[in-house]
């Protein structure tokens, strides 16, 4: 099964989320987004310095994966980082999506989109999922 996910949304929000409506993750629980079981996606991780979680907002944090995604400081992998132990977050791109760039570039869409919704107040990080392992 998939991992827990650093995302958390109010229940009322779960459905009809603008741009997500073709992802199975994104429709799980009242409460939590789910991850997908590894081989459905590919893994964008962006390291997260530890001391942002006393210093920076959800918005900040989610402007720093933005910024190292853009700049091609993220790493592309089968498997989902933030559940190993490491100050993280890592998303999912579907697996149909098949280059690097093809991959970074979904990534960063996905990160705009999250960030719209992180700056909306609809979707919060669980900061212990990022920082607490």
């Amino acid at each position: 099964m998939g991992q827990a996910s650093v995302f958390i949304i109010p229940s009322e929000f779960l459905r009809g989320l603008e741009g997500f409506e073709d992802e199975d993750w994104v429709d799980a629980g009242p409460q939590v987004f789910k991850d997908p079981d590894n081989d459905e996606a590919h893994w964008i991780t962006i390291f997260i310095p530890q001391e942002m979680k006393h210093t920076h907002s959800d918005e900040e944090i989610m402007e720093y994966m933005l910024h190292n995604i853009r700049a091609r400081r993220a790493i592309v992998s089968t498997s989902a980082q933030h559940n190993l132990g490491i100050s993280c977050i890592s998303i999912p791109v579907p697996i149909r999506y098949d280059s690097t760039a093809t991959v970074l570039s979904r990534a960063e869409a996905d990160v705009s989109k999250w960030l719209e919704l992180v700056c909306g107040g609809t979707v919060t990080l669980d900061r212990e999922v990022i920082f607490g392992r």
